[in-house]
């Protein structure tokens, strides 16, 4: 991890000019998250009757939904769900495919040949449905979407993982380790998992918009968040019907799903150059 904070690492990163541009994008989202109760203007779930489906303006500057709620408020509350749901699902992703790649890198043989037809079995449905038939199955919300969207997408860490451990078990310094009569456990967690976090960090930044992405699209299609939550993909759904005549429901909640998305990718992209130099742009 020490090749992320050196001076060159640094230098590498703040000369890709998309990947600032995405970190100013997360981190403003991030300062959101955190502060909507300051900068909310008002309660996203106040409803307001003599207010109903008003255009952008000085009083509602996103205008509001069909109870007349402050859709600004509603947006602004929503980038906290976005970024709870993304990391929750990064988070049991990260823990479940990585204890599964560890296991099959450094294991091998049948151990490694069950947990890889597993991964292909996860694989070979579409993930996007599977996660609908199990949060529908469950009854929805957002601990079950986490979970279903968890399930769906943990392969992805399981192979990273794996194919880190078997390239770093066959160097010098493990060998070394094993002819000092240090144990396969310490060898795991003292040499092999710290030189996969790298790849890990940065995969983890690509995969969380993959995560938002699909929790807007479960809760657009009513497994996801319920009402009155204001969760962006929610927000979309509340508009579909209105885009002729209120495009304002949907399309700022899809603004703000965007932006967050391109951050994420953008500072991904930047680790990644960081982390191996052979794709480092000019930019």
């Amino acid at each position: 991890m020490k090749q992320f904070f050196s001076s060159r690492a640094v230098r590498r990163f703040t000369r890709n000019r998309l990947a600032l541009v995405g970190l100013f994008f997360v981190a403003a989202v991030g300062l959101t998250a955190l502060l909507a109760d300051v900068i909310a203007p008002y309660n996203p779930l106040a409803m307001d009757f003599d207010a109903l489906l008003s255009p952008p303006s000085a009083t509602h500057p996103m205008g509001t939904d069909v109870l007349g709620r402050d859709l600004l408020s509603r947006v602004l509350y929503g980038s906290r769900y976005a970024l709870l749901i993304g990391m929750g699902v990064v988070v049991l992703q990260m823990v479940l495919g990585g204890i599964l790649g560890l296991v099959a890198g450094f294991a091998g043989g049948v151990v490694d040949g069950l947990i890889m037809r597993a991964v292909d079995i996860v694989w070979s449905i579409p993930g996007l449905v599977l996660a609908l038939a199990l949060a529908g199955a469950l009854g929805g919300g957002i601990g079950v979407m986490i979970i279903a969207i968890a399930v769906t997408g943990w392969g992805q860490f399981t192979r990273l993982l794996r194919g880190q451990v078997l390239s770093l078990r066959e160097l010098d310094y493990v060998t070394a380790a094993y002819a000092l009569g240090a144990s396969r456990t310490r060898i795991l967690f003292r040499h092999v998992l710290p030189n996969t976090l790298g790849p890990v960090v940065v995969y983890t930044t690509l995969e969380m918009p993959a995560a938002i992405l699909s929790s807007a699209a479960l809760s657009f299609l009513g497994v996801g968040a319920q009402p009155p939550i204001p969760e962006w993909g929610a927000l979309i759904a509340d508009g579909r019907g209105l885009i002729s005549f209120a495009w304002w429901v949907s399309t700022f909640p899809g603004l703000a799903i965007m932006i967050t998305a391109l951050g994420f990718n953008f500072v991904g992209d930047g680790l990644r150059d960081v982390l191996d130099p052979r794709f480092e742009r000019r930019i």
